[in-house]
């Protein structure tokens, strides 16, 4: 990624009124030295460079997914379903404001602004364009449902203002956002170990199979879109390049960034850091307590297991400049909860977690496990009962976490096809916890009342199952019922 430029976050209304106004100027002169959105996309590395901009919208320094949000999913101690009108609202703005450096890129391209490239090539930038924009989609239809789905093509909103007929049905923007990541399935390339953080095909054809599998659930339930996900995620396992680490410890050492487990993640440059490593950890660690577990799931749901007190910090040291001092297992420690494992030593050097620079926390959005767990509950839920290649590829996450000692039962082909799913949506839960999944799979699944039992599932109703959208927005467009 290039240097990241950051804007503070406004509304989609009012930032589409500014950039879509100024991309439809016309100029009767174009003095030099003046860039325009029509002639600063002229060239392929100007194309990625914005779509690498596009990313600091979510994720930058101290901004966006650097700083994990707090989902009511049952892993973070101390949420809470007491959502207002102002809850998750950045979430809103920092997609849209992606989407919208996205769009002006191809709107750009429509316009002919890499003519004299290669089709292949302008095919190529237009589908990194298009899938990031189904990434933004993806993530927006999962917390807001009804949105609106804006493309390059959408009309200039000073001439045309957005109305609450602008709010797509789910099941459109699902058909958009499909559509994207089939063309860009269609168009991108394949993997290259010299840019592991560009989009490729496969990574294309994983979230397709992800979109697939979250439409076959709530609140669409159309069933026939497992067939569609099992298929999709069997193809990424069978020829795509990645694949499961054999050792649970190696997936999220710093030093093993990038691995061929990871399809794709938020990755940044020494010119905007990652966060430091402090910010997780507990007090005993000289850490600022950021990002506290959910101690009842901790201590009575995850099972004993190798994996567990890699995933989480439960015991860690007493004084982390003394290197004598005793270890104390969290309960005994000043915060008295447990931290996120994921994002502390021993996953961080020593240096990486108290200098209080960039710790090189890589904030990972896809993996190879996650594409393993799709084609499991898909396979099962699309053919009546667990079939035997689901039960052996949910098994090799298991085993992979078991690590010998670990006493987490294995899956078999006795298990009833609710029970199979059940085990999977449990599985999915221990791997990919604190990656922000696990609350879209509360969602689709509609269990929020259910994971947030027994302490914070006070004030629950069932329109929580979507997020408020920002008062501005919502007056042009229409508030979710409960706000």
């Amino acid at each position: 990624m290039k240097k990241n430029i950051f804007y503070p976050a406004k509304s989609i209304v009012a930032l589409l009124l500014i950039i879509l106004s100024f991309s439809c100027e016309s100029l009767q002169e174009a003095p030099a030295g003046i860039s325009t959105p029509r002639n600063f996309y002229a060239t392929l590395s100007q194309c990625e460079a914005a779509y690498a901009g596009s990313i600091n919208a979510l994720f930058v320094t101290w901004g966006g997914y650097q700083n994990i949000p707090a989902f009511p999913d049952g892993h973070f101690e101390g949420t809470s379903l007491d959502f207002g009108v102002s809850s998750f609202n950045d979430l809103w703005n920092w997609h849209y404001k992606s989407i919208a450096n996205i769009n002006a890129v191809l709107k750009a391209v429509k316009g002919g602004s890499l003519a004299g490239n290669s089709q292949d090539a302008i095919d190529q930038v237009v589908a990194q364009g298009r899938f990031l924009r189904a990434f933004n989609y993806f993530t927006l239809v999962r917390l807001y449902g009804k949105i609106p789905y804006l493309t390059e093509e959408t009309p200039d909103p000073v001439l045309t203002p957005l109305t609450p007929e602008s709010r797509l049905e789910v099941a459109k923007v699902y058909d958009l956002l499909e559509a994207d990541l089939a063309f860009a399935a269609d168009h991108l390339g394949d993997y290259e170990a010299a840019t592991p953080g560009k989009p490729n095909k496969w990574i294309a054809k994983g979230f397709l199979a992800k979109a697939y599998l979250t439409r076959a659930t709530a609140p669409l339930n159309q069933s026939e879109y497992y067939a569609k996900a099992r298929d999709v995620a069997d193809e990424v396992i069978t020829k795509g390049p990645y694949k499961l680490l054999p050792n649970l410890q190696d997936v999220f050492k710093t030093a093993n960034n990038r691995s061929m487990e990871i399809m794709f993640a938020f990755y940044t440059t020494p010119q905007t850091p990652y966060m430091p490593g402090n910010a997780w950890a507990p007090s005993e660690m000289d850490g600022w307590s950021g990002g506290p577990v959910k101690i009842y799931w901790a201590s009575n749901i995850y099972p004993e297991q190798p994996r567990k007190h890699n995933y989480l910090l439960l015991d860690f040291t007493s004084d982390i400049y003394d290197p004598a001092a005793p270890i104390i297992n969290w309960s005994k420690s000043a915060d008295g909860v447990p931290y996120i494992g994921k994002y502390n030593m021993p996953n961080l050097t020593y240096e990486q977690q108290v200098s209080g620079g960039d710790a090189g926390i890589e904030m990972k959005l896809l993996r190879f496990a996650d594409i393993l767990l799709i084609y499991a509950e898909a396979a099962n839920m699309a053919g009546g009962a667990p079939t035997q290649l689901a039960v052996d590829r949910l098994n090799l996450i298991i085993d992979r976490a078991n690590a010998a000692t670990g006493k987490e039962a294995r899956a078999t082909l006795a298990l009833s096809k609710a029970a199979f799913d059940q085990k999977v949506i449990d599985e999915r839960s221990y791997e990919l916890c604190f990656e922000n999944d696990r609350y879209f799979d509360v969602l689709r699944k509609r269990i929020l009342e259910q994971v947030n039992l027994p302490d914070n599932a006070q004030g629950f109703q069932q329109t929580d199952y979507l997020l408020p959208i920002p008062a501005l927005d919502a007056k042009a467009i229409g508030q979710n019922a409960g706000y």
